[in-house]
């Protein structure tokens, strides 16, 4: 069997991985846009739901790639960047939803309902800083142990978050704030950031393994507690076992589509590009979008008489709503 490598350029600027955070944050909308039930139908579980692990594994690239130092982060660089654009928005959501639940429930403001509806995917920025600093302090370990050693120890640190939080029954608002069930997407991502990946014989029946469990974290009931954490339905993917397949595949067939989308679809590939280097501004608007407007322009395209008609639009509606203003105003805004 051939060896397939999946790469990416550890010097210099690589538009792959822009186009890659394009479609993830897509992805990461579309999430929000349907019901489980029919994500379930299109198989989304096995190319949409791997957003997340995908945005990680690159964070844990770009932390351990060759021209890279590793620094623990500029305290001052992540307040600016990172948390003070999620804190405004957050404050502009609220501000916005107070008024319009202290209509709707009638001059009581219910803070229940409110976090309720805190928007979906907000837990993605705890993890992300908590990545931010574990990552540096991971890189010693790298490079004082073999390959072999740092693929078990962290298979090991993986499987005991897995019984842990299992027996634990940690709470939801805990646990998906905690960055434990992506430990394993450390280790993919130094590897990719060291020497790539390469799909061969030997890693074939890990990927089969892999597609397997997927299928039964999110289709089937089957209670896998515990040696795997299933007490939350929110993250049924985010297992160890299931991010060979996300590594080997969902990247690989990504990584490929750049190529042959380039050579017959340039303007997409562009505007895909665009959505991902400004994949952190659209995830903090469709946050405020998910929060606030998105239950009316539900109720607005329900008049349509026709579910599949009314998803369809709703779908193409938010996803628009979600991208080209972010677009235009960081465009008008680096002229």
């Amino acid at each position: 069997m051939k060896k397939v490598l999946i790469d990416f350029k550890r010097t210099e600027y690589d538009p792959v991985i822009d186009y890659i955070k394009g479609l993830c944050i897509l992805f990461v909308i579309w999430t929000h846009c349907m019901t489980r039930e029919e994500l379930s139908l299109i198989l989304f579980p096995f190319w949409g739901d791997t957003a997340v692990p995908i945005f990680l594994i690159i964070q844990a690239f770009h932390c351990y790639k060759k021209n890279s130092d590793a620094r623990i982060p500029d305290i001052k660089k992540l307040w600016f960047r990172i948390l003070k654009p999620y804190l405004i928005l957050l404050g502009c959501t609220f501000i916005l939803d107070y008024f319009i639940y202290f209509q709707d429930t009638n001059g009581t403001f219910d803070l229940h309902l409110y976090w309720q509806l805190r928007g979906p995917g907000s837990y993605y920025i705890f993890i992300y800083i908590q990545f931010a600093f574990i990552l540096p302090l991971l890189r010693p370990i790298f490079n004082k142990i073999s390959q072999k050693w740092y693929f078990l120890l962290f298979l090991l640190a993986s499987q005991i978050s897995e019984f842990v939080f299992s027996i634990a029954n940690c709470p939801d608002n805990i646990y998906r704030l905690t960055f434990f069930r992506y430990i394993f997407l450390i280790y993919l991502g130094y590897l990719i950031a060291q020497e790539g990946i390469e799909i061969n014989k030997k890693i074939i029946p890990v990927i089969i393994l892999s597609v397997i469990f997927i299928y039964i974290f999110c289709y089937t009931s089957y209670d896998l507690r515990p040696i795997f954490c299933t007490n939350h339905n929110f993250w049924p993917l985010c297992h160890w076992v299931c991010y060979f397949y996300i590594a080997y595949c969902v990247i690989g067939f990504m990584k490929n589509s750049y190529g042959r989308m380039a050579d017959n679809n340039l303007r997409i590939v562009n505007l895909i590009k665009k959505i991902g280097k400004y994949s952190y501004e659209i995830y903090l608007f469709q946050i405020f979008y998910f929060s606030t407007i998105s239950i009316h322009i539900g109720n607005y395209v329900s008049s349509v008489g026709n579910y599949f008609i009314e998803r369809t639009i709703y779908v193409i509606i938010s996803t628009t709503l979600c991208t080209l203003p972010v677009l235009y105003i960081l465009k008008k805004r680096y002229l």
